[in-house]
Parts: C-alpha cells; structure tokens; sequence
C-alpha cells in the first residue's frame, strides 16, 4: 500500500492512491456534501445545481430571507433538501471577535425564538425537503445552545471540522463539514485544486488511520454564490473522480445524520 504525505498540496494521483487505500482495506470512504446560503432561485443556483445533479446535497437556507421561488425550483432536484441556516445571517459578535450569529452574545431566549421561527419558516416553504439539521452561520454556536436543540425539533448540527463526539448534546447527531472551497482569509474565492486534494485527502487519511472518528463522513462544503469558473471546473473534475471509484460512497443528507 502506498499513500501520499500530504502537506498544502496534493494532486489527483493522491486521492485515487487514498482510495484504493480505503478499497484495499474493504471500506467506504463515505461523503456528503453542505451548501450555504441559499436563499434565492437565481441562475448561480440553477447551475450548480445541474453541476451537482445526482449527488445528494443539503442545501443551508437562511430561513429570514428565503424566496418561496426556492422552493418551487427545489422541487425539480430530487437529491437536494434542505437543512436551518440560523436565522437572518446576521452578526452579532462585537468586531474583536469571530463572527457568529448564534454565539454567546445575546440571551438564549432571544436566539431559540429566532431558531423556532425559521424551522417553521422553512417547514412552511419546504415541507418534508426540509430535515430538522442546524448548520450555525459561520460554523459557530454557543454551547450553551447545543442541550435546548433537541427540545427545539432539532435531530442534528453541523459545524465545520473533525467532530469531538458522535452527539455533542442528548438527542442530537453531529455531522460536520471538513473541506471548505473558498479562501475566507485571503481571495474570497476558490482556494484552488492542490490545497482543495490536500483537504480531502488528509481527511480521508485520517479517517482511515482512526486518528479522527472514522463513522464520520467527508464533508464538502461548498458556497455557490461566491463560486467562479474554477470552482466548477473542479468540481465537475472531482465529482467525476468519485463517481468512477468503487471505494466511494455518497450519503443523503438525512442519511448522513441518522435521521429517522
């Protein structure tokens, strides 16, 4: 078995080499893919939902803002469904902090009322398409949030990196996102295909060395209204790869989370 060490960089050759890693092995390397901030049926959705045609996806809503013209476009992708985008995507952590709508910086009454009203929102937007997950604007939640989700409806969060336990709160399933496509830090656009193949493959890695939990699957987590044409070009280029290797299995967003 030979496996890449990968730093910042990898090519298409070390993730069919993780692969046939995982397939020699005789295990799946499961994934399942995050996209956020939908809100609108505009043309960037219309074509990466074409992009992503026949792959699962959870499409992250912002309740506040979401166009009931969403819904109808959704309606003609059998494979996307839709998971709680917080509330109105709105920061309220002061400016010497990370941003986080949902962090420790107002009362959990305040923030419950807003998480209640956009399930309700989207229940009533999207019905069954709508899985009772919470992916926190910017990945970010307060912990004194996480054991009132489970009362809330909620079954499932998504946060971003390698989750610390299977169930961060009782009644709740964490599944996270753990390659992300843009630069926040620098361009604001696609970080590009070598750091994108590091991301993946180290995960991967990591999975199947069990130094992070294996039963977590590889999460993508794209935002298609900041991607470009070299965004597209790799995913097309990765969904292909993928498709073609036996070891690779794609989850349903409900699936993904164990959600009944």
């Amino acid at each position: 078995m030979i496996v890449a060490t990968i730093g910042t960089a990898a090519r298409w050759e070390d993730l069919d080499r993780e692969l046939d890693a995982w397939q020699e092995l005789d295990r799946l390397a499961t994934f399942w893919w995050r996209d956020d901030d939908a809100v609108a049926d505009d043309p960037r959705l219309v074509g990466f939902l074409a992009l992503a045609r026949g792959v699962p996806i959870a499409l992250a809503v912002v309740p506040a803002t979401a166009e009931p013209a969403l819904a109808m476009r959704l309606m003609q992708t059998p494979s996307a469904r839709v998971i709680q985008h917080g509330w109105c995507h709105a920061n309220h952590a002061p400016a010497s902090e990370k941003k986080a709508e949902l962090g420790a910086h107002r009362p959990l009454a305040v923030m419950t009322a807003e998480l209640v009203a956009g399930w309700q929102r989207l229940r009533a937007l999207f019905g069954a398409r709508a899985l009772p997950m919470l992916a926190p604007p910017w990945n970010r939640i307060a912990e004194a949030l996480l054991p009132r989700l489970s009362a809330l409806g909620f079954a499932a969060l998504s946060t971003y990196g390698p989750r610390r336990a299977l169930s961060p709160a009782p009644g709740l399933v964490q599944i996270n996102a753990h390659i992300d496509l843009i630069d926040w830090r620098g361009s604001k656009s696609f970080i590009g295909a070598e750091a994108a193949l590091a991301q993946i493959v180290a995960h991967l890695a990591r999975r199947r060395r069990g130094e992070v939990d294996a039963a977590e699957p590889t999460g993508l987590l794209t935002h298609h209204l900041k991607h470009d044409g070299a965004t597209d070009d790799f995913l097309r280029a990765l969904l292909d790869r993928l498709r073609r290797h036996d070891a690779v299995r794609w989850l349903a967003p409900g699936d993904a989370f164990a959600v009944p």
